[in-house]
């Protein structure tokens, strides 16, 4: 599931493409993936597009926003297309002359190839002729209507971001006060406390910061949280600056793969030697159902 870096360097692709254009149709090809009624989409231009957490909100000139999550498998792209499409029945068919740029997620490389596919969900055609395609293979990820009072309510159902003023160690030691026995990994990928920190950020954080992922948080100290709040800026920086992770197929805002993988300290690199140059050899387990990468010697 793409984390932070990921989705807002899909925001500021997508920024660059979409907003101030006007959505001149909307093609539903799998109607569980919209959640809202198309009326509400179509002939509206796009004003700002927003990330909170691991979800893009797309704002409306109506008042109405759109909000995207890719989940598993989910991509958006943007095409520039000079062509026609063609509506025959039930069957629609595109005529597609030249394309241009697109914007990514996390794909198979192979499902951009020829848009719209098995896995397109919705297609958004502009008034200009271009298009953006919300493709997803699981159809695990949504495109929701919601009206700002709906999509405030979903916005504090988050914690605040990693580079707001709130995400201090005041804070986080008084939301571990009240979950002591919770280990450092599921602490600082709950939503509810951190948002947007996943699996693979979360590894790379604890490796900085010498924190045990299996480690309780009542354990750890007032520095120790605050060396958490500074490396997981940093690595998060770091996440953004290298258009993210493509640990297995992930696609940047320009169809390219991340480069972030090529940073990774400790994720995927189990019987590794630890990089801190501790001696020790990076070990994988298993903490709340997700495969955690860390160094026993030196993280403790």
């Amino acid at each position: 599931m793409p984390e932070l870096p990921e989705v807002e360097t899909i925001k500021r692709g997508l920024e660059k493409r979409i907003v101030k254009k006007t959505i001149s149709n909307l093609e539903v090809l799998s109607p569980r993936s919209l959640q809202g009624k198309k009326e509400d989409i179509v002939l509206n231009q796009i004003l700002e597009i927003n990330r909170r957490a691991k979800v893009v909100a797309f704002k409306l000139s109506n008042n109405k926003n759109l909000l995207f999550h890719l989940k598993m498998t989910g991509q958006l792209i943007y095409r520039s297309v000079v062509g026609s499409r063609e509506s025959v029945g039930s069957t629609t068919n595109y005529k597609l002359q030249t394309t241009d740029q697109f914007a990514g997620g996390h794909p198979d490389h192979n499902w951009h190839a020829k848009l719209p596919n098995s896995t397109t969900a919705l297609v958004f055609d502009f008034s200009d002729g271009t298009h953006l395609y919300f493709n997803d293979l699981r159809k695990f990820g949504w495109c929701k209507v919601l009206s700002d009072e709906q999509l405030k309510e979903i916005w504090n159902e988050y914690g605040p971001e990693p580079f707001d003023k709130a995400f201090d160690a005041e804070y986080l030691m008084q939301k571990a006060s009240k979950i002591p026995n919770r280990n450092a990994k599921q602490f600082i990928t709950d939503q509810g406390i951190i948002a947007g920190i996943g699996n693979i950020y979360a590894d790379e954080i604890l490796f900085q910061s010498r924190i045990s992922p299996l480690r309780k948080v009542k354990d750890i100290q007032f520095s120790e949280w605050k060396k958490i709040i500074s490396d997981t800026k940093k690595v998060l920086e770091m996440g953004i600056k290298y258009g993210g992770t493509t640990d297995s197929d992930y696609l940047n805002a320009e169809g390219e793969k991340g480069g972030m993988q090529d940073h990774l300290n400790v994720y995927h690199k189990t019987g590794e030697k630890c990089p801190a140059g501790c001696g020790g050899t990076i070990k994988r387990t298993i903490v709340g159902g997700r495969g955690t990468h860390y160094c026993p010697n030196c993280q403790k």
